[in-house]
C-alpha cells in the first residue's frame, strides 16, 4: 500500500522551535501527536529549529490509516518533519516518540523502519538531502554508546541516520 502523507489535513507550518506531545490513555495512544510549546513539560521531543527553517509537521500515526492485506494496519511512525532548504532542497525527519521504560527501543527502531519502508515504496526518497529518524523516549532522553552499534545498522538497513534522543536539531 501507498502511503499518501499528503491526504491528512493536520499539516502544519513552522519556522521557531516547538514541542511534540503525544498523550496516552490507558497505555495506548488515542490520537496524533500534537505540537506544544517548546517550554510545555508535557513534550516527549523538542524540535530545536535555530536558523528558523520552513518546517512542515505532518502527524502520521493516528492521522493516516494504511491497511495490510488481512493482516492489519501498518505501523507508522508518529511524525514526519518536511524540511525546507535552499534551492528547493528538502529533508525528512522522521520522529517515533516513545514514554516507556522498557522494551521501547526495538519497537521503536521497528516502527521507524516499517515507515522508511512505506515511504520508498511511496516516494522518490534518494533525492532528499537530510534524512534523519529520531527515537525519543521522555525517559531516556540520551543515547548511550551501546546503541551506536544499532544506529550504525539502521543506516545501513535505511539510508536514514538514526539518532536516540529527545532533541530534534533541525540541521543546516
Amino acid at each position: 500500500m501507498k502511503l499518501d502523507i499528503f491526504s491528512t489535513t493536520c499539516f502544519e507550518h513552522r519556522k521557531g522551535s516547538f514541542g511534540i506531545y503525544d498523550e496516552e490513555e490507558d497505555g495506548k495512544e488515542k490520537n496524533p501527536a500534537i505540537i506544544v510549546p517548546i517550554e510545555d513539560e508535557r513534550r516527549i521531543a523538542s524540535v530545536k529549529n535555530e536558523n528558523r527553517r520552513d518546517v512542515f509537521y505532518v502527524p502520521l500515526d493516528k492521522s493516516i490509516s494504511l491497511w495490510k492485506d488481512v493482516r492489519g494496519k501498518e505501523s507508522l511512525c508518529d511524525v514526519l518533519l518536511i524540511v525546507i532548504y535552499p534551492e528547493q532542497k528538502y529533508g525528512f525527519y522522521l520522529v517515533e516518540l516513545k514514554d516507556k521504560g522498557r522494551s521501547w527501543l526495538n519497537s521503536g527502531i521497528a516502527q521507524l523502519s516499517s515507515t522508511i519502508s512505506i515511504m520508498e515504496r511511496s516516494y522518490f526518497l534518494s533525492c532528499l538531502i537530510k534524512k534523519v529518524a529520531y527515537l525519543a523516549n521522555k525517559k531516556h532522553p540520551k543515547s548511550n554508546h551501546s546503541h551506536m552499534q544499532k544506529m550504525e545498522e539502521f543506516r545501513r538497513e535505511t539510508g536514514f541516520r538514526l539518532i536516540i534522543g529527545t532533541e530534534v536539531k533541525i540541521e543546516e
